[in-house]
């Protein structure tokens, strides 16, 4: 069935319409859409320009001036600090387990020989400085990976005992060596652990992934004198450390001791008495005055000298911020040059 002319005209018509009706509505969408967007951006602008404008510092280019002047100075100050803690690192040397555990012998026979108050020395001869696990009827050869952490370990242990000996304490009593504790996330996935020190080490610093500590736990037999040396001396090492945990007791109480002792005697010396006969009034009142007069050698004395010495606990934490020099080679003595020379 054909059109009419009149129904073409209008069916033309109309799809211009629709098409002029779809452009139109687009553009008006385009035109809204549009118009949200710099709304947007205008209302960013002006809650970024507010927030500069608020700000505690302005940013000017003296505000900015000064900014990057301290950038500078904290860079400054972080290098200079980071050298002044790290002066006392030590490397520990190579060696090898059987060699380590030979000097480890030694360097224990040595300590347990230094003064002290346990029968002329600083500890007992049963005394391992924390190292039970090397050393005596039991001890075991060290691991070559658990090796440069001992050799530290004895080094630190090692300067405190001599610290101990000439500052006076009477008697080590127990060193721990804290062992460092392990991440979870290791144990429970290593790989994911990996990811994440290496996200790490791209936001901190070398001197943070080089950082380590090591923990010890001493417990101490001393004089109120000693102790303040001792710590004196901790405190001003080279080496980076920190004294946490501290705490001590009297071992004794001279003061309640030597009263309990002197009722004690009195209360002996006067029980013979009361199954003798009653004497007379006289006789009574002179005994009870002499029993409260005390004699000479029952008198308390406040010294600290003579007082019985306190027990001290504390824990030290070393920090190495992974900066010590290699050990130095040991120089050759003249025999070894000499032995060389002949092997020519």
């Amino acid at each position: 069935m054909s059109l009419s002319k009149q129904q073409t005209i209008g069916a033309v018509g109309g799809g211009v319409f629709l098409v002029l009706a779809g452009g139109l509505g687009w553009m008006l969408f385009s035109a809204w859409s549009d118009r949200t967007d710099a709304e947007v951006r205008r209302d960013d602008l002006r809650t970024s320009f507010e927030n500069f404008n608020n700000a505690p510092v302005f940013p000017s280019r003296g505000s900015i001036a000064s900014v990057k002047s301290n950038e500078t100075s904290y860079a400054a100050w972080y290098t200079d600090a980071v050298s002044f803690a790290a002066r006392g690192d030590k490397v520990a040397p190579e060696e090898t387990p059987p060699i380590f555990k030979q000097r480890l012998q030694s360097e224990v026979r040595r300590m347990a020989a230094l003064p002290g108050g346990a029968n002329g020395k600083i500890s007992s001869a049963e005394f391992l400085f924390g190292f039970e696990q090397y050393l005596g009827g039991g001890g075991v050869l060290p691991q070559s990976a658990d090796v440069p952490r001992l050799a530290l370990q004895l080094d630190t242990i090692s300067s405190v005992v001599d610290m101990c000996a000439e500052a006076g304490v009477l008697e080590i009593k127990s060193v721990q060596r804290v062992e460092p504790k392990k991440d979870e996330a290791e144990d429970d996935d290593r790989g994911r652990n990996k990811k994440k020190k290496k996200s790490a080490a791209k936001k901190a610093g070398d001197d943070e992934l080089k950082q380590t500590c090591l923990e010890y736990a001493f417990e101490l037999s001393t004089r109120p004198a000693a102790l303040v040396t001792l710590i004196n001396e901790i405190t001003s090492t080279k080496r980076f450390c920190v004294v946490k945990d501290f705490s001590f007791r009297e071992s004794a109480d001279m003061i309640v001791d030597k009263i309990t002792a002197v009722e004690t005697a009195a209360a002996q010396k006067n029980r013979p008495a009361s199954s003798r006969r009653r004497r007379r009034g006289g006789d009574a009142a002179e005994e009870n005055a002499g029993a409260n007069t005390l004699s000479k050698d029952d008198r308390v004395v406040v010294d600290p000298e003579l007082d019985a010495p306190i027990l001290v606990k504390f824990n030290l934490a070393v920090y190495d911020f992974g900066r010590g020099a290699a050990p130095a080679a040991a120089p050759e003595t003249p025999a070894e040059t000499s032995e060389k020379k002949e092997g020519k």
